[in-house]
Formats: C-alpha cells, sequence, structure tokens
C-alpha cells in the first residue's frame, strides 16, 4: 500500500504511510488550536452546550467547556504528537486507539445527548473555523488509519 510513500515526514521505526502522518498533524491541529479557541470563548466550543446554566441557586456560565477543551485539546494533542516524534508502532496505535474513543464518545453524546446532535454526527456542519465533514467521518478515517498502522510492515 503506498500512500505517498512511508515515513515521509518523521521517521518511525516500522513503515507508516505519509498519508497517515499528515492526518496525524491534521489532529495536532485541530484539537490544538480548538483548545486554545475555547479556552479564549468558550462559545466557540463545537460539541459544548453553551450559556447560562443553574444548579441549586449558583448559575454557572459555560460550565466545563474551558476544563474540558484544554483536556482534550491537550491530551489528544499531546498523544498524537509523541507519535509522531517518537516514531513506534505502539505510540501510533495508542494515539489512534484514544482519538476512535473520543470520536465514538462525542458521536454517541451527540446523537443521545445535544438537541439536534445528529446534524454534526452525520452531516456537514460548521465549525468556529469553517464547515466540517460529519463527526462519523472522522471516526471512520480514525478506524482506517488505526488498521493501516496495525497491518503497516
Amino acid at each position: 500500500m503506498v500512500f505517498l510513500g512511508y515515513n515521509g515526514l518523521f521517521s518511525a521505526n516500522f513503515q507508516v504511510p505519509t498519508l497517515v502522518q499528515i492526518f496525524f498533524m491534521l489532529h495536532c491541529l485541530w484539537t490544538g488550536v480548538m483548545g486554545v479557541l475555547c479556552t479564549y470563548d468558550p462559545t466557540w466550543s463545537c460539541i459544548t452546550e453553551n450559556g447560562m446554566f443553574t444548579q441549586g441557586k449558583e448559575k454557572f456560565q459555560n460550565p466545563n467547556v474551558r476544563c474540558a477543551w484544554n483536556v482534550r485539546g491537550g491530551a489528544m494533542f499531546i498523544v498524537a504528537a509523541g507519535a509522531l516524534f517518537l516514531g513506534t508502532r505502539e505510540t501510533y496505535l495508542i494515539a489512534m486507539a484514544s482519538s476512535i474513543w473520543r470520536e465514538s464518545y462525542d458521536c454517541i453524546e451527540m446523537l443521545l445527548c445535544k438537541k439536534d446532535g445528529y446534524k454534526m454526527v452525520l452531516r456537514i456542519w460548521m465549525s468556529p473555523i469553517g464547515p466540517m465533514p460529519p463527526l462519523l467521518s472522522f471516526l471512520a478515517m480514525n478506524m482506517w488509519a488505526f488498521y493501516v498502522i496495525l497491518s503497516a510492515a
């Protein structure tokens, strides 16, 4: 399987297709940018209900958005960048397994818990940085990348 060759951007101790490395760079870019944007302005969170919430007598504005995207963005950035830097099959597989878990969780949560969440899961939608493909397509690409990494020589 030749996708722009192997190890074209980063060295690795196995033959990871360059296309997969590009996909990892997109992971770093997306999770890192969204982490920074949602830290700056929580209303930019794509997957979290925003606004004023009341719990008992206390009121909270945009609860958990900053914390959630910092952890998501930071952790996913570190895992994907770590795989590119370390270059082992294991780090690539851990990064993809983490991404599969994240996208699966997002799809399930959107479908079950968010009003009109199916629109983000199944349709093209607008993010703070422009139109995005359905979340289900990200999940499919993550699964494809996991398979490619697992079966690489």
